[in-house]
């Protein structure tokens, strides 16, 4: 029977986190119900595949597992749970089988006295750094609970800023790769076809038909260079995509273009400020919450400019007068921060800020779109239509019809 893992809160407002099983999802939802519990999640528990070939068909741990392990351990320790108990769960329900093996690696650290924080790191590495800065000012205010609460939440904060960007860009990538398809397919399948027909006509052909249709041969008697070579693209694209240097210089060219430069800043800044203020709220010091946030950045160039913001602040002054400094930040923005020092309330005005960028970086999003959407039907379209009219040009001059 299938197992299914729940989030679910009591008639009391606890929450509870377990394993159940039913024969489908909605015959779990009503067991539960029927328990007197309301569910908040209800997930099929894949089974975990064993022996060799485990090995070699599992797939690693994404982030969405290590969200939901963060989350469960949350909601364990929000409930009342003792720490080593829930990690004892963990090890039993946890998301990924690669976890079990690292919780019980942590519950040992936790039975030897080791703190909390720096076995999670030992046990995880993986986890975004902040999450153990997260953890160990948690710790030490005796709210780890809350602390693993808010890291759950930056993580998903930050992974729904990563897919709004690669959804966003996945449809103009499928044009383009259909377009590019269609036009090797023209080249390589009818164009070779009219040029064995025109060939045989001896008539002068106009300069952009003798390039197609030359293009269009030459493609077409060396397929299996032009496989190799789109096999050799691929491959190098991928390589190089899975490269951190390229992958710095790729970010810092797109910083720089002018609607989409913008629009990454924007969603930068954004999980920057959520950063920011989700160490402040947990009780991090400003300097050491300003280093760590810069973390989340990726763009060589503003990572910089808020590495200065910092030792400003460290030589004493106030962060709202450093971020001016930059100018890199809108007034908004600043007035925001300036508000938030001088009531106090910075955590939660930082808070905001992300929110206020996220918005408008979802509002250049569309614009950008609205823009690189129809480039990419109308290069398509120039390029195919370019093709089309060399050929019937070719036609019409040997037959010597006026257009």
């Amino acid at each position: 029977m299938p197992a299914f893992n729940y989030e679910a809160v009591d008639h009391a407002g606890r929450a509870l986190v377990g394993q159940i099983t039913a024969d489908s999802r909605k015959d779990a939802l009503r067991t539960l119900l029927s328990r007197g519990i309301t569910p908040t999640s209800v997930e099929h528990l894949r089974p975990h595949s064993s022996g060799s070939s485990g090995v070699f068909f599992r797939r690693n741990p994404k982030d969405q597992d290590y969200i939901l392990l963060v989350k469960q351990l949350a909601l364990l320790l929000n409930a009342g749970v003792p720490l080593i108990t829930a990690v004892d769960t963990l090890k039993a329900q946890s998301p990924h089988p690669a976890f079990s093996t690292s919780c019980e690696s942590l519950a040992k650290a936790l039975r030897s006295g080791a703190p909390f924080s720096s076995s999670l790191e030992k046990a995880f590495p993986k986890l975004p750094t902040y999450v153990h800065r997260l953890c160990a000012a948690g710790e030490s205010i005796g709210e780890l609970g809350p602390a693993l609460t808010d890291a759950s939440q930056q993580m998903e904060y930050e992974l729904r800023v990563k897919q709004d960007i690669k959804n966003a860009l996945t449809y103009p990538a499928i044009l383009v790769a259909a377009g590019a398809g269609a036009v090797i397919f023209i080249f390589l399948v009818v164009v070779p076809r009219f040029s064995a027909m025109l060939a045989s006509s001896g008539g002068d052909l106009p300069l952009l038909s003798k390039i197609v249709l030359s293009t269009g041969m030459a493609l077409s008697e060396n397929k299996a260079t032009l496989l190799l070579a789109i096999v050799l693209v691929c491959t190098g694209g991928i390589w190089l995509a899975r490269q951190p240097t390229f992958r710095d210089s790729l970010r810092q060219t797109l910083f720089s273009v002018p609607l989409l430069g913008t629009w990454l800043k924007e969603a930068e800044l954004a999980k920057w400020s959520s950063m920011l203020g989700t160490l402040l709220r947990n009780g991090v010091d400003l300097i050491k919450a300003l280093e760590f946030s810069q973390a989340t950045v990726t763009v060589r160039s503003l990572r910089s400019r808020l590495e200065l913001i910092e030792k400003l602040v460290r030589s004493g002054r106030s962060l709202s007068s450093a971020m001016d400094e930059q100018d890199t930040f809108s007034d908004t923005a600043l007035s925001l921060v300036q508000v938030g020092e001088e009531s106090g309330e910075l955590a939660s005005m930082l808070r905001s800020l992300a929110t206020l960028y996220e918005d408008s970086g979802r509002q250049r999003m569309k614009r950008f779109l609205l823009i690189l959407e129809p480039a990419a039907i109308i290069l398509i379209g120039i390029v195919i239509g370019g093709i089309v009219t060399a050929i019937m040009l070719a036609i019409t001059s040997i037959n010597q019809v006026n257009i």
